[in-house]
């Protein structure tokens, strides 16, 4: 039986409803998936801990194990499945100690931190795997970035290697740092911001959601001078402070003054509340939800904006969406109908696009596309990111779920609310976007400009010419980092070789080296024009893309 369908027309919040997958998640994988049994685990953890004598008190408390067991219910299945029984028992323990002192409001966030080891790397590696070893380098990635395994630090051993260069080697500390607190959308961006902003460069990540609504966060980090970490967690803690600064201060003040701004710049455009009908809800995100309706005889769907998340940077953004819809008018970009932006009835109104997203159509639906159709889909995009870079617009966030199926199947580009204006004063260099589809200067925290969006789009060429999931053996954020670290995805063989060529030049290292939309656009038109060529005007391809393996 096929799968019912999904509702139509899912941007970014409706990803991050239906796709599962945060930050902190790999993307959904065979229901068939092992289920580790909890009795088993708990009897196997508790096994190794009394190998060790170092836990003869705790195993003791006869409390201890009901009380173990009620945490362990809390930890996601993959923590289960990640745990190295042999070499890393005790960190179990620690984890809950963490989460337990989370749990008190005063306490939040929690950091810990502890020394590892030295790490010797030659010094054309700049402590973040950029190392001049080129052997499997991928395999290498994976196995560095793995959420299974990670080797024993020998404190002994480690100690014995000097600090200092030695010829074409170099040493740097590595640290490992524990962060936890409640779980709320986009906590994970702002935290790996937070720890480049002490200057930490995060070599390895596992990153967990527990069901009661916590996060556990761990990280492998250089970039701390010294083994002592109550400085390190000073730092964090004082940069974290200036973030998070109370909301009289000058960062809150100059978001006020940049609603204001934003309301001013938006202008006219409300829309006649009266002549709007709101039917069925179709998606919920983080701080909106979506509706279809009605407006003055249109098919539209409503984004509206929840008055329980209202908050200076949702505003910030829902203006900015506003701001930008309202000044772009092309075949491939979302049509604007209008929006309110007086409270409480924060919306904005576009047409409704009946065919849903690329990423629902392509992982969910399990549609495989014939190379004419991924080439009229790529060249749809690219016309549309032409428009907006010719217009000075940077979207920031092109992925596969914000790029919309409309009328015979007419790919329209959505979700303006994290795009800026190129001319904006200041060097853009925000972690902005979504991981798997992210460009490596935006990882980096670099300054970057429109050439970001051309990385995301050799990603969602990617996607088109596969069917597949990016990086789907990996978590979003361990994505990342084997991206920052050159990592890129396999092309299989059955992809037209000038296709191949393309995808790799967009998704280069050096943002000068990838092509504009607009050449682009010319080599997709040719490539086009080539295969229509070859088959001829009453021939139609039947060359379809390899099956998804399940899994």
């Amino acid at each position: 039986m096929a799968p019912p369908a999904r509702p139509p027309h899912v941007g970014e919040d409706q990803q991050n409803l239906e796709e599962g997958t945060g930050e902190s998640s790999p993307p959904p994988r065979s229901p068939r998936a092992f289920n580790p049994d909890l009795h088993e685990v708990q009897r196997k953890i508790c096994e190794r801990l009394r190998q060790t004598g170092r836990h003869d008190r705790t195993l003791a408390d006869p409390t201890f194990s009901a009380r173990f067991a009620r945490y362990l219910e809390r930890l996601p299945r993959r923590y289960l499945l990640d745990l190295d029984l042999k070499d890393k028992v005790d960190d179990v323990l620690l984890h809950w100690r963490i989460l337990d002192e989370c749990a008190d409001p005063n306490k939040r966030p929690v950091f810990h931190a502890r020394f590892l080891k030295y790490k010797t790397v030659p010094m054309e590696d700049d402590g973040i795997g950029h190392s001049q070893d080129h052997e499997e380098p991928c395999q290498k990635l994976l196995e560095e970035l793995s959420l299974e395994r990670r080797k024993t630090v020998d404190r002994n051993d480690s100690m014995s290697i000097s600090s200092r260069t030695r010829g074409d080697l170099k040493t740097v500390l590595l640290h490992e740092i524990i962060f936890s607190s409640i779980d709320r959308p986009k906590l994970l961006s702002r935290l790996t911001g937070l720890l480049s902003e002490v200057g930490l460069n995060i070599q390895e990540a596992h990153v967990y959601s527990t069901k009661d609504g916590f996060c556990l966060d761990v990280f492998v980090v250089d970039g701390w001078k010294t083994e002592e970490t109550d400085e390190l967690i000073a730092a964090i803690k004082e940069t974290l402070t200036q973030k998070n600064a109370s909301p009289s201060n000058s960062t809150n003040s100059s978001t006020s003054e940049r609603i204001v701004d934003l309301q001013q710049k938006v202008g006219d455009c409300e829309i006649d509340l009266s002549m709007l009908t709101r039917d069925d809800k179709i998606a919920s995100g983080s701080s909106a939800d979506l509706y279809r309706g009605t407006y003055k005889g249109h098919d539209v769907a409503i984004k509206c904006l929840r008055s329980a998340n209202l908050s200076n940077p949702s505003q910030v953004e829902f203006l900015q969406e506003v701001l930008i819809l309202r000044g772009v008018n092309h075949e491939n970009i979302l049509q604007f109908y209008g929006a309110c932006t007086k409270h409480p009835n924060y919306c904005i109104v576009t047409e409704y696009m009946p065919g849903g997203n690329i990423y629902d159509f392509l992982h969910k639906q399990n549609n495989f596309l014939e190379l004419h159709k991924i080439l009229r889909f790529a060249i749809d995009i690219s016309k549309g990111m032409d428009y907006l870079h010719q217009n000075n617009i940077i979207h920031r966030d092109l992925k596969s779920a914000n790029l919309l199926l409309g009328f015979d199947q007419v790919v329209k580009i959505a979700d303006f609310g994290v795009a800026r204006l190129g001319s904006q004063e200041g060097q853009m260099t925000a972690e902005t976007g979504t991981y798997r589809w992210m460009a490596p200067e935006i990882i980096n925290h670099k300054p970057y400009d429109y050439k970001a969006d051309v990385f995301s789009f050799a990603i969602v060429l990617w996607e088109l010419a596969t069917s597949k999931v990016p990086y789907d053996n990996m978590t979003p954020l361990q994505a990342a980092l084997g991206v920052r670290q050159g990592l890129r995805l396999d092309i299989p063989a059955s992809v037209h070789p000038r296709l191949t060529k393309l995808i790799r030049q967009c998704w280069d290292e050096n943002p000068d080296l990838r092509p504009t939309f607009a050449e682009i656009i010319i080599e997709l038109q040719d490539i086009l024009h080539y295969i229509q060529a070859l088959k001829g005007p009453s021939r139609r391809s039947r060359a379809k893309m390899p099956k998804k393996s399940e899994g």
